[in-house]
């Protein structure tokens, strides 16, 4: 099976002033291998925690994401995140009641598109969405009343059971808890990615003229990026480091930096101890493993 060798990748950007190098440490635990539990944890803005898969944190950047994406506040995010938890647990399922599909479990019966137009996380928000936007008043509702107005469910007082889950992970996502509000414990990178394929997912997520991204530094085995906000706006750096951390097992993403704080694949978040002089959140990539 292909791996990334049993080890953790910290990318370091050492700086212009010896030249842009990136060196990436290798921790091999041949002896005593580390096992990790592959969850996130959110903390909200309450202090509260919430823990979930990987999987599951993902899926929760991408419908969080989208809600930006779509111009609505990060209450109409809340409203997105909170009925993916109570349908699907945030999982992009195959299978559900009748012919319900997908993350929100959004039925091609009654016109929420073709099965694999629901079965697509990105189409699927979207489409909740396109909804809630349409739903007079939903500003003013309680998150269960929204999402009941968009979703039809039989069980409408269920999403208010996630209405504070929804909104930590909706407030870490859009930048309104900085960062790092959510922590990811994971095993080495399996899959590899490319600078090419993180900058696509942001875009995905986020929409177009959100966020720029560049190389900063690279060697045979990752790429450090360097990703800033287009507005300026610091809680959007906030936004796009949090969503690095929970995107990190589906995009390979082995480090994340902002400010003083950084994020590393199989340790966790720590303090950086290294400066840096780049403005913006860097963000260590995986690029290709050992067989």
């Amino acid at each position: 099976m292909a791996r990334s060798g049993g080890f953790w990748a910290g990318i370091v950007f050492a700086g212009a002033a010896i030249g842009a190098v990136v060196g990436t440490a290798f921790f091999v635990a041949n002896n005593h291998p580390v096992v990790h539990s592959d969850m996130c944890v959110v903390t909200g803005s309450d202090g509260d925690t919430y823990a979930r898969t990987a999987e599951a944190a993902n899926n929760a950047a991408l419908v969080a994401a989208v809600g930006e994406r779509r111009n609505l506040s990060t209450f109409g995010s809340t409203i997105g995140v909170a009925p993916a938890i109570q349908e699907s647990g945030r999982r992009n399922l195959d299978y559900g009641d009748r012919d319900s599909l997908g993350l929100c479990q959004q039925r091609p019966s009654q016109g929420w598109g073709t099965v694999d137009e629901v079965t697509d996380p990105h189409y699927a928000s979207l489409a909740f969405y396109w909804r809630l936007k349409k739903t007079d008043g939903w500003e003013d509702m309680r998150v269960t009343d929204a999402a009941q107005a968009v979703q039809r469910s039989g069980f409408p007082e269920a999403y208010e059971e996630h209405a504070a889950e929804g909104a930590a992970w909706a407030e870490a996502i859009r930048g309104d808890t900085p960062f790092a509000a959510i922590d990811c414990d994971l095993d080495s990178v399996e899959v590899p990615s490319t600078a090419k394929d993180f900058a696509a997912r942001i875009t995905a997520d986020y929409g177009k003229g959100r966020y720029s991204v560049v190389v900063l530094a690279r060697n045979e085995r990752a790429v450090l990026l360097g990703v800033t906000a287009d507005s300026g706006k610091a809680n959007d750096l906030d936004a796009i480091a949090n969503w690095s951390v929970a995107v990190a097992d589906e995009e390979a993403v082995a480090s994340v930096r902002l400010g003083d704080t950084e994020w590393l694949r199989e340790q966790g978040i720590a303090d950086a101890v290294t400066q840096e002089a780049f403005d913006g959140v860097r963000v260590g990539l995986v690029t290709s493993v050992e067989d």
